[in-house]
Formats: C-alpha cells, sequence, structure tokens
C-alpha cells in the first residue's frame, strides 16, 4: 500500500511538472500571433436548464454529439437532479425504464444497477473506474452506456455503465446554499461556490459539499452524512489545463436492509415470502455503520499543434466500512425470527493511471479522430466477516455460557415478524452482544469448533489490469457517414490466478438517412474475470480456476433531432449475449463426484427500446422511456433455470417525466411516472424461482416558485417522492421505501 502511494505521489508530481517545464514555451508560441484554441476535448458540462444533453463524452471518451456516435447513451442533466432533489446517483438513473437497482446491501451504501437485464459491475467517476458512493452535490450530469463497452473502459459487464461527471470549477463567481427538511425528520444543506482565484481568471475553485442527518420509515433506521469535495482548474497557458479534484465523504446509519423474510431454508420448495408490510424493519438497537472514504484525482489536459490533445490522469480511491448488524433470511413454521449477528469490516484501495492521445486529420475525403489511450487500474482489499448464527443449538449453549444475560443463548432476541412479539417497544430487535463481544465471541467459538460460528480475517486481494487501446472516429460523405471502431488489450492479474489477456473489438457507425434522421448499428464486445473457487471436501483444498466471462451485444436502430430541436431521442433494437457464466453447484452439499461450481450456458437479453425528449415549447419539456426486455437463461448445466429471466429485469416497462413553467410567474411544475411489468424475478436460480413480484407503478412530484428578493434569487421546491405510496420491491426482495416530502429552499449568496 505504501509503495503505491509513493508511485502515486511520483506520478502526480511528474505530471505536474510536465505542465509547468512546458508552459513557458507553449506561452510564447501563443503569443507571437497564433490563435487561441479552446481546451479539452475530453470535458462535457451539462446545458443549463434542460433535460436534454447533446453531447457526452462516455461513448468515445471525447466530447462528441450524441447523434454522431453509434452508441446507446442515456443522459440525466444536472437540472432533472435538481428538480426531483435526487441525493444519489442510483436515485436518478432509474427512471430510465431499462435501469433498475439491484443490490440489497446496503450496508456498504454501494449504487449497483441492472442495465438491459445485466448486472452493471462498473461505476465510473470523470471516466475513472470509481468504488465510493456518491452525492448530488458533487455531479453535474450521469452518463449511461447501454451494452458492452470494454474497449473503452476495460473490465465490464455487458448491460452497460454508468459514469458520474462532477462539478468543473467554473470562470464567474459563483455562491449558492439550498436548505432542505422533510419526512422523518430529514435535515439537509448542500453548496456550491467558487470562480476564478485571480484576476486573469487562470486558477479557478469549486467548493460543493453537504451535511444530512435523519430518520428512517422503518423502526430504528437513522443516518447522518458529510459530503466535501473542493476542486482546482489551473490554466497556466492558452494550451495547459490542470484539475485537480478531492473528496472525502462520511456516512454513518443504522443498517437499513429491510429485507423481506421468508419460511423455508431457500431449498425447499414450499418456501414462501411472509406478508410482512413495507414498515417490517430488522433494525437492531445496537445496529451500527461506518462508511468513509477519499477520492483525489489530477488531470493534465495539454494541446500540441492545431489538432492534438493529450490528457493524463492519476485517481486515487479509498474505502472503509465497518457494520455491526443482523443478517439472515428465514423464519421457522411459527413466523419467528432468530437472526445472525453479523461484523463486516471491508478496506479497499483503486489507484488508477490513464493516458490519453487525441489527434484530428484528414486523410482524402475523410477526417479522422485518432484516440490512442493506456491505462493502469490496481485494486487492493480485504474483508473480514464475524457471525453468530442464532438457529444453531451448538452456538446458543456456548452463549448461554459465555454471555448469561442472552436470553437462550441467542445473539439476537427471536421475535414473531409477524406480530413483533419480542421486539423491543421502539420496533427495534434486540441485539444481546456488543460489537466487542460479537467479534471476540465469534473468532473463540470458531477456533472451538462450535457450529454457527463464522470468524474469517480475510485474506488481502489485489487485481492490476494493464490496456492499451486505439479507436477511430471516421466522419465521410461530407459528414453524412461516421464511422467508429477500436480494438483494446487488457492484460489482468489477481490473486492466485495467472494472468489472463482479452482482446475486445467494437465497431459501428451512424448514416443521416435524412435530415436530423440518423441510423446507426453497433458491435461490441465485454469481458470480466471469473473469480476463483475453493474446494474443502478434498485435502489439501483444491482452488478451482475458470476462464473469463464474455459479452457481445449489436445494437441497430435510429438516432434523431427533429422538427426544430423539439423533438429528440432514439429507438433501437438490441441482442446480448453473455457466456462463461460461473454457477455454484446448487446442492447445498454436493457429492463428492460433482463439482461445487462450473461454467455454464448462455444468458440473452433482447429487447427494443425508445428514449424520446419532446420540447413543444421553451417552457414545457417531456421525456418518454420505454423498453421490451426478454432477458432470461437460454443454456445452462443447471436443470431446471433454463428459460428462468434474469434477476430484476421487467419485460416491459415505461417512464414519462415532465416539467412545466407558467411563462414569467417563477412557478413551475414536473413529475415521473414509471411502470414495470411483473413478474420480475428476484433471484434467477432454481431454488428462488418462487421470489418474484407482480409489477408495479410509482410516481415522483414536484412544484416550485423562482423569485427574487433583495436583488437575491431564491427556489423554493416542494417534492413528493413515492407519491403512489405504492408498495414494491425496487432493489432485491426489498421494499422501496413509502410517501415521502421534502421542503427546499436555495439561494445565491
Amino acid at each position: 500500500m505504501k509503495e503505491k502511494k509513493m508511485i502515486f505521489y511520483r506520478l502526480s508530481k511528474g505530471l505536474l511538472a510536465l505542465a509547468f517545464v512546458s508552459s513557458p514555451n507553449l506561452q510564447a508560441q501563443d503569443n507571437s500571433g497564433g490563435e487561441t484554441y479552446t481546451l479539452d476535448p475530453f470535458t462535457v458540462t451539462s446545458e443549463s436548464d434542460t433535460y436534454y444533453a447533446t453531447n457526452s463524452i462516455s461513448g468515445t471518451r471525447v466530447n462528441t454529439r450524441i447523434m454522431d456516435i453509434p452508441v446507446p447513451i442515456s443522459v440525466v442533466t444536472e437540472q432533472l437532479i435538481e428538480d426531483f432533489s435526487y441525493e444519489k446517483v442510483e436515485d436518478a438513473v432509474v427512471m430510465d425504464a431499462s435501469i433498475t437497482r439491484r443490490s440489497r446491501n446496503e450496508g456498504q451504501f454501494n449504487e449497483n444497477f441492472t442495465i438491459r437485464g445485466f448486472r452493471s459491475s462498473l461505476n465510473l467517476r470523470n471516466r475513472i473506474p470509481y468504488k465510493g458512493f456518491t452525492d448530488s452535490s458533487m455531479i453535474d450530469r450521469i452518463e449511461i452506456v447501454k451494452g458492452p463497452a470494454a474497449v473503452l473502459y476495460g473490465l465490464s459487464d455487458p448491460g452497460g455503465l454508468v459514469n458520474i461527471i462532477t462539478k468543473k470549477p467554473l470562470d464567474v463567481k459563483h455562491a449558492d446554499v439550498e436548505f432542505r427538511i422533510g419526512s422523518e425528520s430529514n435535515r439537509r444543506v448542500e453548496w456550491d461556490a467558487g470562480g476564478p482565484l485571480d484576476q486573469e481568471g487562470k486558477i479557478l475553485f469549486r467548493l460543493t459539499g453537504s451535511y444530512d442527518e435523519g430518520d428512517h420509515q422503518r423502526a430504528g433506521g437513522w443516518h447522518n452524512q458529510k459530503f466535501f469535495t473542493p476542486a482546482f482548474t489551473s490554466k497556466p497557458t492558452d494550451t495547459t489545463k490542470i484539475d485537480i479534484e478531492y473528496t472525502r465523504q462520511e456516512r454513518h446509519h443504522a443498517f437499513i436492509r429491510p429485507r423481506n423474510p421468508f419460511v423455508g431454508n431457500g431449498f425447499a420448495p414450499n418456501d414462501r415470502w411472509q406478508p410482512v408490510d413495507q414498515d417490517y424493519s430488522p433494525i437492531t438497537d445496537r445496529d451500527y455503520t461506518l462508511n468513509e472514504g477519499d477520492a483525489f484525482s489530477i488531470d493534465l489536459t495539454q494541446r500540441f499543434g492545431d489538432n492534438m490533445f493529450l490528457r493524463a490522469t492519476v485517481s486515487e480511491t479509498t474505502k472503509f466500512t465497518d457494520m455491526f448488524n443482523l443478517v439472515g433470511c428465514c423464519t421457522n413454521a411459527d413466523d419467528v425470527f432468530t437472526g445472525i449477528s453479523n461484523i463486516e469490516i471491508r478496506d479497499n484501495d483503486n489507484t488508477n493511471y490513464y493516458v490519453d492521445f487525441n489527434a484530428n486529420f484528414d486523410i482524402g475525403e475523410t477526417t479522422h479522430t485518432l484516440l490512442v489511450g493506456a491505462q493502469r487500474d490496481d485494486s487492493d482489499g480485504i474483508t473480514q466477516v464475524y457471525r453468530m448464527n442464532g438457529s444453531s443449538g451448538a452456538l446458543r449453549t456456548a452463549m448461554m455460557d459465555a454471555v448469561p444475560s442472552a436470553p437462550g443463548g441467542y445473539p439476537v432476541t427471536p421475535y414473531n415478524v409477524l406480530t413483533n412479539e419480542g421486539k423491543n417497544a421502539d420496533g427495534t430487535v434486540q441485539m444481546n452482544v456488543t460489537r466487542e463481544q460479537a467479534q471476540d465471541l465469534a473468532i473463540q467459538f470458531k477456533a472451538d469448533g462450535v457450529g454457527g460460528a463464522v470468524a474469517n480475517p480475510g485474506t488481502p486481494g489485489f487485481v492490476k489490469n494493464e490496456s492499451f487501446f486505439v479507436m477511430d472516429q471516421i466522419e465521410a460523405i461530407d459528414g453524412k457517414l461516421n464511422i467508429l471502431a477500436g480494438v483494446r488489450r487488457d492484460s489482468i492479474e489477481q490473486n492466485n490466478l495467472d494472468k489472463i489477456s482479452n482482446t475486445s473489438v467494437q465497431a459501428g457507425f451512424t448514416y443521416e438517412v435524412a435530415d436530423g434522421l440518423n441510423f446507426y448499428s453497433l458491435y461490441s464486445e465485454s469481458f470480466v474475470p471469473n473469480g476463483q473457487r475453493v474446494d474443502n471436501r478434498v485435502d489439501p483444498p483444491l482452488v478451482l480456476i475458470f476462464d473469463p466471462s464474455k459479452g457481445e451485444g449489436i445494437d441497430v436502430g435510429f438516432k434523431f433531432d427533429l422538427i426544430e430541436s423539439k423533438l429528440s431521442g432514439s429507438v433501437a433494437f438490441f441482442d446480448i449475449d453473455r457466456t462463461n457464466i460461473l454457477q455454484s453447484n446448487p446442492l447445498p452439499e454436493p457429492p463428492a463426484d460433482e463439482p461445487i461450481a462450473f461454467l455454464s450456458g448462455l444468458e440473452n437479453s433482447t429487447g427494443y427500446e425508445a428514449q424520446l425528449f419532446y420540447t413543444p415549447t421553451p417552457e414545457t419539456q417531456l421525456i418518454l422511456s420505454y423498453v421490451h426486455n426478454d432477458a432470461k437463461i437460454e443454456e445452462t448445466l443447471i436443470a431446471g433455470a433454463q428459460g428462468l429471466r434474469l434477476d430484476q429485469s421487467a419485460k416491459n416497462a415505461v417512464s414519462i417525466t415532465g416539467r412545466h413553467t407558467f411563462g414569467d410567474t417563477g412557478f413551475f411544475v414536473g413529475g415521473n411516472w414509471l411502470y414495470r411489468e411483473g413478474p420480475i424475478q428476484q433471484f434467477s436460480i432454481v431454488r428462488r424461482e418462487w421470489a418474484y413480484q407482480k409489477g408495479y407503478s410509482t410516481a415522483n412530484v414536484f412544484a416550485g416558485y423562482n423569485t427574487e428578493i433583495a436583488g437575491r434569487t431564491h427556489t423554493f421546491r416542494l417534492n413528493v417522492q413515492n407519491a403512489l405510496d405504492d408498495t414494491y420491491y425496487d432493489r432485491t426482495e426489498t421494499y422501496a421505501l413509502g410517501r415521502r416530502w421534502f421542503l427546499s429552499w436555495g439561494f445565491d449568496l
């Protein structure tokens, strides 16, 4: 870890040195009468006061008009995030009908998605892999790349990825603050200030951040969170730009994971969910989770000549999680839940080094934008787990001797999930051990061979990915034809695994068939290394190694900008395959002649989607997002699994979002309605095929007023989230929050 930080420090110094050493020569060149050029084709910012974005950097890593690239891209703008008072990326992106939340585990405050039916494991921050959590205070816009995207971003799932574009320093002074109160005693303050630090405007600064705290709809829930992001931009010459950004994030909360319990053990054919209501809570009176981390990046953008740019980036993200909570799934036939005390400690560090070189040139009748890049991503971490299972009689016997005050020796007092009998008066679950006791006893019981005790101190792990890529955008036939072609080579090292090498390709085009109407087609690939499995049935244990999971997909459709830009968007057909899928043996205790895990079959997602932006007048904006997605298991070695739908994927989903401003009155209103058709599988595995939900609808609405008071602009806004108060799962086996309201007041300073 120390060696990595030293490398990071040296490279950061090198980038700064390169910028300032080269500055005098470059400045002299500019002073000789040469033309001044706009810097940094690698940056894009939100268009103000609109839900529609015309450009993106995520499809090509270069600021490009979305119409001209054959990559399906969806953009969530800053204005939309602000109007709906969304606080995290995951709240905003699910307004796209093809995206859903995935994970039920909020202990690490992760943000996990399903895109076009496939789980997405790659989140980016300014095109760099990002393992932290997010806050709207730092977000300028969110770009979603759909389909395989390995050529530009390396390890990624075939469904797509999410790229968070952060707010950059501005060349004008500005300062504003917003206060927000809401249901469950929620309170939040958010700020954004900055501008030039010198008269010439060569050094820019921006400070964004937030603090919020509150309770929760479910008994025992609470949180407080701090987010702090200073950013600097230095322009020592007209051809050199340096961006430095740092984020400090801290979140303390009671572990909010109200997973719906079920009767049984997850294998029996008569397993079923318990009919608990939306307020069901398994939060204990001693729950406490800490998430904290830092994200730092430094970018150097340098122009050479008239049409060549270089961008070099170094970034590092650290994240630490320490949680103490209850975990479990099942009740007995009497509806009684005994629970498992749980401690998880996670420490992760990600360091990234990127170089992108961009050149624009003509060859004959064609114009080329060539992008050549190299990157190295280093990740290391360790996870520790300490658990005590209250359903184990041996563990309860040991607990009675170790903690005489624990009723019946249970680490968590049993309670009836239907009547709440056995819970505390405030609705929380009684935890009978402190965090220190839970960890110490798990270690002691595990060493003594007590069944039901888990004490895993973890093994440090690492992943190192070195890669090179080339991409060319070719413009021909007077700009009517735009061709995109790229290739990438990855070399990956992991714990105890041989080096994995993989070559990915991407090729596609757009063609203007009529004014404002482009036909496009794309072929792309992706891959993700499969983890290892350890077979402990033999002595010594056998480590099993598997080939990477691979994906490939095609997109065919139209992008359009019609009726003087009043109607814009895209329609597309997609077909995505994923192969080399690592499966655990579905039997709880596989016989000796069967493997514990194997590569199995084919998953496919086929469908069509549309995203339409309609602006009939400057005061009215409408977005329609629709997807038909047949995502299922096509081939598998697991009996009975063929034909199962992929988890969290709705066959049909539609979202309608709108905003209207009432002339010059200052009043504005808007909302979003989302419908997902059932049945929606919670798990795409045979033993849990009974675990699904019916279709659901949900809506978010807002109303606001802009006015000027004492020469300052003030904005008042009322938001209601889940306005229909519908009960549904918005992630695996986990109910969405019920109706909530927020009242905001923001103003310029």
